[in-house]
């Protein structure tokens, strides 16, 4: 018995050096960021944005893979069953904090299988109207679903998402009911939103703004403690007198938990560099987002806020586990 202990003991201190050396070495393969939504949405878009920067910062090549599916539960869990290496990265934000929890048996854990390591930008959500939508303000809005409660509906990505859970929200402040129409992603739901398929939906405002540029949209309120530089004279949902309706999407990267502490290190003051680089702002201000830096520390206390919030929401709405 000692002896099969002894050898269990030098194997685990073996493993442990090994580990130890390859994190020293960090980075020396290639670094994939797991983009956990289909091409084209916000998501998609900042593991774009962060990718040369990153691939500068770290003098390694570094991809950016696409494993969309299930409001990004797919991708998720992908990257918190990798390697603890720090070679697999997953581009998340709040839908990561939130799709576990709509899983009858989740495969994962946000808070103990995933290590925010830092959060670089951010985008304010926001109610938009296709031509389907008669009202022209959120108080004609909040009047005609109350007045005819279930007449009215809105689309979004999928059941769970931040887009779904961003009407779910207002529907609880509001007092309204408003039917909620899923459809596969984020696309799809832009397309019936336009055609006229559903009355409206929360975007991103990155996402929404070429849509109201070419007035296919029509802007009602924006989602943030503030009105948004991109459009200055779309009031915010407190304003109307929605208060607490706040959502603001966020994007960062997530390591599996155990990846060692130097390398969450080294990817953090990478992050670091990259959110602080003109250029880089540049592009994400162009998108209409806003760059932003949480360190690891921040992050961690951010991810946990956000995993209570949407737990609450997701109780209080009677969203059903999938």
């Amino acid at each position: 018995m000692r002896r099969s202990i002894s050898r269990f003991a030098c194997a685990l201190t073996a493993l442990t050096a090994t580990m130890t050396a390859a994190a020293a070495q960090y980075p020396n393969q290639i670094i994939k960021i797991v983009s956990p939504a289909p091409p084209g949405g916000s998501t998609d878009i900042v593991a774009r944005l962060i990718q040369p920067g990153l691939q500068e910062t770290l003098k390694q090549t570094v991809i950016v893979e696409s494993r969309g599916g299930a409001g990004g539960y797919l991708g998720s869990e992908y990257v918190s069953r990798a390697a603890p290496d720090g070679y697999t990265l997953l581009l998340g934000g709040a839908f990561v904090t939130i799709t576990a929890t709509l899983q009858k048996k989740p495969s994962y854990n946000p808070r103990t299988d995933l290590i925010p390591v830092a959060i670089f930008a951010s985008v304010p959500n926001m109610l938009v109207a296709g031509p389907r939508l008669k009202a022209n303000s959120v108080a004609e809005v909040i009047a005609e679903a109350k007045a005819s409660p279930g007449k009215l509906n809105i689309g979004s990505n999928g059941t769970g998402t931040t887009l779904h859970l961003s009407g779910e929200l207002f529907k609880l402040r509001t007092g309204t009911s408003i039917v909620h129409i899923a459809y596969r992603g984020w696309a799809d739901c832009v397309a019936g939103t336009v055609n006229g398929e559903v009355d409206m939906m929360f975007d991103n405002l990155s996402t929404a703004l070429p849509n109201i540029a070419a007035g296919k949209l029509r802007p009602l309120a924006v989602a943030a403690p503030t009105r948004h530089r991109s459009l200055p004279d779309v009031p915010t949902l407190s304003e109307l007198g929605v208060k607490d309706a706040e959502v603001i999407s966020w994007f960062g990267i997530m390591a599996p938990a155990k990846t060692p502490q130097s390398v969450i290190d080294t990817l953090n003051k990478s992050f670091k560099t990259i959110s602080e680089n003109p250029d880089f702002q540049r592009l994400v201000n162009q998108q209409g987002m806003d760059a932003t830096f949480y360190n690891e520390a921040e992050a961690q206390k951010f991810w946990n806020s956000e995993i209570d919030k949407w737990d609450n929401v997701i109780k209080a709405a009677g969203i059903a586990a999938q």
